[in-house]
């Protein structure tokens, strides 16, 4: 299987030193923390968070090949639950997938994408009542966000805002 090392050179490879690169290492934080919370594998949870956008930018023309063009690299490098969560995470792909793994996927995905998008302090301030409506007000283009983070949350038993301050309490910067 591949290591979490292995995961994060091939980020390097694949996403170089960009925005998209700094993203998919924060997924994979959120992975590590969501399996400790699960008693899970936590080097996978992270390898798949690592490795769940390393097809980004190849796949730009046609998202409803993200993720799938991963798993063909990736092969049998990853367990089969692993790669139908990397081929579930967008739903371009058609794919789905109804284990932990790629809830938890789409939970650490849609956290990061809320706290690049709004800033580590405004995603603090959301944790205050409400987080949900509080999202809802600062995230009024794009509602499907938090309709995901409340859904997969819900349904395995998280708080919001339990996620929320598992983003806060990253090293790692939300932009």
């Amino acid at each position: 299987m591949l290591t979490t090392a292995q995961a994060d050179v091939l980020v390097s490879k694949h996403l170089g030193a960009t925005p998209r690169a700094a993203h998919t290492r924060f997924v994979a934080y959120l992975m590590r923390q969501l399996a400790r919370e699960f008693a899970a594998d936590a080097d996978l949870w992270e390898i798949v968070g690592l490795c769940h956008d390393l097809d980004f930018f190849e796949t730009c023309e046609n998202r409803s090949l993200h993720g799938l063009l991963t798993i063909q690299w990736l092969g049998d490098k990853i367990p089969a639950e692993a790669q139908s969560a990397i081929a579930s995470h967008d739903h371009r792909t058609g794919v789905l997938a109804d284990s932990l793994l790629a809830d938890a996927l789409k939970i650490a995905d849609v956290i990061a994408i809320i706290d690049a998008r709004l800033g580590r302090r405004q995603l603090r301030d959301a944790n205050r009542n409400d987080p949900i409506a509080a999202l809802r007000i600062e995230l009024d283009d794009r509602p499907y966000l938090c309709e995901m983070l409340e859904r997969y949350t819900k349904k395995h038993g998280l708080s919001v805002g339990s996620m929320i301050d598992i983003a806060a309490a990253s090293p790692l910067p939300s932009r």
